[in-house]
């Protein structure tokens, strides 16, 4: 009986609890969504400029003078005559004799070849009056041979005398033909010592050494009174005229200094010929060296390039060349270009148009952070142009006055909420890189937005 009622009460708190659980869950109130603000990544932009650009390429090289002469002995002998201008550094003029070997043995072979050129004359002329006194016997010998001819007709000759006459006339006509022969031989002999005549005169004129340009001297290997072989080298002079500059260039640098003026649109990696490259002649540059904290610069113009690109590095030798380099030279301020002088050579492209452009670090792997009107990250696949040092030419993809980011979002998921902060320091560097300068516009609006900032201080 007490076992029994035990289970009843058992059941009876069972039920109790079930019923008690099921009632709690009906009349439970339903969870509440708690909202959370979403958080917004603060970021630099800026907006995206459209700039006239000044494209340009930097290489280096060592200065050589556009004329350079060495001076070789073409004839042999001894140094009788040095100038006194003749010394490492000096300065010479176009036509000062520098150097004279001695022309003694020269006029001696010239005066023999002319004395046997006045005696060829001479057998020429007594060949010719030779042959004018055979002639004249053997008009008389032919004559004579016709008459006995007729006489032997009649009987009145012998054939003996008629065929000794025949042989005196050919006999007179093989002297004839001989002196004939003679004066060909004697004009063909004189043909040559008329050669020797102007090359003995060339050797007496090789005698002495012309400066042939206005120059400066730069090596002395001969001094008075030493015998000189012929095809030594005596001394070397470098024309003051111009200087020659050659460095060497990637193809890429070079591409956007021609491209630039000819269209808005320039790809990097056009195929074809390579028309551009006859286009870099001519472009201006800017040749410059560094003493300490001046800096001196030389106004060039590139004269040629090379013909040929180097297998290694794949740059294209150019050639900048500077007009009277001496003539520059202003004292302490600025000294001449003098050979072998390492300086820094700027091509300057021909620019008149405007380009999109964008600082290098904006750029990820061919795409640009945008921030779009809802102020949220938009990743947009953008064509490039061309690279230079700092910015890219962006040809497609982005309009100007757009935003884009220039601070490193980390991590940067595409849609996320942006706090925007104006990168005035980044755009500043934009201008420089790409224009050498900073606008006028830009420094004026950054100066009053510097006032109303003291202003809110003060405030």
């Amino acid at each position: 009986m007490k076992n029994g009622l035990k289970v009843v009460w058992i059941v009876f708190f069972v039920l109790i609890g079930v019923a008690v659980i099921m009632l709690g869950s009906k009349f439970k109130s339903p969870l509440k969504k708690v909202e959370t603000a979403e958080f917004a990544a603060k970021a630099k932009v800026i907006s995206v400029p459209k700039l006239k650009l000044k494209i340009n390429a930097i290489g280096y090289g060592h200065v050589k003078a556009t004329d350079h002469w060495d001076a070789v002995a073409e004839v042999a002998g001894r140094v009788v005559f040095l100038s006194d201008k003749l010394k490492d550094g000096e300065f010479v003029s176009k036509g000062d004799e520098l150097l004279v070997i001695d022309p003694s043995s020269y006029q001696l072979a010239l005066s023999q070849v002319e004395a046997q050129i006045e005696t060829s004359k001479i057998k020429d002329e007594t060949t010719r009056l030779s042959v004018k006194t055979r002639k004249q016997e053997l008009d008389l010998l032919e004559n004579e041979f016709q008459r006995q001819q007729k006489l032997a007709k009649k009987g009145n000759v012998s054939q003996s005398t008629l065929d000794t006459t025949q042989r005196n006339l050919l006999s007179a006509k093989g002297n004839l033909q001989t002196l004939q022969n003679n004066l060909l031989i004697n004009r063909a002999e004189r043909e040559v010592l008329l050669v020797q005549l102007e090359q003995t005169r060339q050797d007496l004129t090789r005698t002495r050494l012309i400066a042939p340009m206005d120059a400066r001297i730069t090596e002395v290997k001969i001094s008075e009174s030493q015998y000189a072989n012929r095809g030594q080298h005596l001394f070397s002079v470098d024309g003051i005229e111009s200087a020659d500059i050659e460095s060497q260039f990637p193809i890429g640098k070079l591409r956007p200094l021609v491209s630039s003026s000819k269209s808005t649109t320039i790809t990097g990696n056009e195929s074809g010929s390579g028309n551009w490259v006859p286009g870099v002649k001519g472009l201006p540059a800017l040749v410059s060296v560094q003493h300490g904290n001046h800096k001196i610069s030389w106004d060039a113009i590139i004269s040629r390039v090379s013909a040929t690109i180097d297998p290694q590095t794949q740059s294209l030798g150019i050639v900048a060349t500077v007009d009277k380099p001496y003539e520059q030279a202003a004292s302490a301020r600025r000294p001449p270009l003098i050979s072998d002088m390492f300086v820094q050579v700027e091509l300057l492209g021909q620019n008149n148009n405007k380009f999109t452009v964008i600082p290098s670090s904006a750029l990820h792997e061919g795409k640009v952070y945008v921030m779009n009107d809802e102020k949220r990250l938009e990743f947009r696949q953008v064509k490039t142009g061309f690279y230079q040092d700092g910015y890219v030419v962006i040809n497609k993809g982005l309009k100007p006055k757009e935003k884009i980011v220039t601070s490193d979002l980390v991590p940067a998921i595409e849609g996320m909420l942006l706090q925007p902060m104006k990168d005035s320091k980044t755009m500043q560097q934009l201008f420089m890189d790409a224009m050498g300068e900073i606008p006028e516009g830009f420094k004026k609006k950054m100066a009053e937005e510097k006032a109303a900032r003291a202003d809110g201080k003060q405030q």
